[in-house]
């Protein structure tokens, strides 16, 4: 028994309306959602002092200073100083 094509068509069409569009669909809002974040925290915890190839350096909502980047050559902690590095 051969199978219409019009009902092929139809089905296919049923597949991509009930499992595909909406996956695509919840796809593209979570990576909008996850860009608006990133924006956000960015813009509220911090401003960006510095950046260079291997390093970045923020200031902090309190004033305090944010460091990271590679420490291939071991430069932090620098003597003398205390705190969290990265």
């Amino acid at each position: 028994h051969s199978v219409d094509p019009v009902e092929l068509g139809e089905l296919a069409y049923e597949a991509l309306r009930l499992a595909f569009i909406p996956w695509q669909r919840e796809r593209r809002l979570k990576k909008e959602r996850e860009q608006r974040e990133r924006v956000n925290a960015a813009r509220f915890s911090s401003r960006v002092l510095i950046a260079g190839t291997f390093h970045s350096l923020a200031l902090r909502i309190d004033g305090g200073i944010a460091c990271w980047g590679s420490n291939r050559y071991g430069q932090a902690p620098p003597d003398g100083v205390d705190g969290d590095f990265v």
